[in-house]
């Protein structure tokens, strides 16, 4: 497995944080230096604007299109490696003290997946992307099945087959990177989760000293947004259940 932590050039202080998060758990890591919106303009060939306005509802935030095309990018190097697996991080990230443990718990379960979505939100009390235990892996920790639309793109698991699907299909950006990679039945993938999850966001970090800054003035007027956005996510949660329950009988079956 090789490691890859994603941070813009001009954050050190979250590099520093990141560096200290890493040595805990005792996790080596490359830097991959993050795409900078503040770099980046419009047109983009790699980027549908008006489908990300009627999808998304909101108009163009450039640090977004930073982020989705950074972790395209390490993608793209973990496939010139000869590694099956890669952690991708972001650096506002904390690990469980377990990290490891639970990742080799997960390895070794005999459930098969492609993504392992590791990191929740910045409340630790609260779980998201509605997961469905499978198996306990390590301690108090499960390995899940979401049946939600999981937030966030702080911390997974990736191999090889994902990383090669999700640059296919999704390489043009018309939804957010945690959107665009949350949907398994069009990226022909396989998605699991932790629960309860052993990567937290840094409240400091993620909500207070965010560098995307994804607010609510990025948000078409409530007549406009939806409209347009509400058909398309009616869908997308019925492609996500029907899937989903699929998915969990085939599980099943195999265990």
């Amino acid at each position: 497995m090789i490691t890859y932590l994603i941070n813009l050039k001009r954050a050190n202080d979250r590099l520093v944080s990141a560096k200290e998060t890493f040595n805990k758990v005792g996790i080596d890591f490359y830097l991959e230096e993050a795409v900078d919106g503040k770099d980046l303009s419009l047109p983009h060939k790699n980027y549908s604007e008006l489908k990300y306005n009627i999808l998304h509802g909101k108009k163009t935030n450039l640090g977004e299109l930073g982020c989705y095309f950074s972790h395209l990018n390490v993608l793209k190097k973990f496939l010139k490696t000869k590694e099956d697996w890669a952690l991708v991080c972001e650096d506002d990230i904390e690990f469980n003290k377990d990290m490891i443990e639970i990742i080799n718990g997960a390895l070794k379960s005999k459930i098969n997946f492609d993504l392992l979505r590791l990191s929740g939100g910045s409340n630790r009390t609260k779980e998201i992307g509605l997961p469905l235990k499978l198996k306990k892996i390590y301690k108090d920790f499960f390995l899940s099945l979401n049946f939600g639309f999981k937030s966030g793109t702080g911390c997974y698991l990736i191999n090889r087959h994902a990383a090669k699907n999700i640059l296919k299909k999704i390489n043009k950006m018309s939804l957010p990177i945690d959107h665009a990679m949350d949907r398994d039945w069009i990226l022909n993938l396989r998605s699991l989760s932790i629960s309860p999850a052993p990567v937290y966001l840094k409240e400091e970090l993620h909500l207070k000293n965010s560098y995307i800054q994804a607010k609510s003035e990025f948000k078409f007027p409530f007549y406009k947004r939806y409209w347009i956005m509400a058909p398309y996510r009616l869908v997308n949660e019925l492609l996500r259940l029907i899937y989903k329950l699929f998915l969990f009988t085939k599980i099943k079956i195999e265990s």
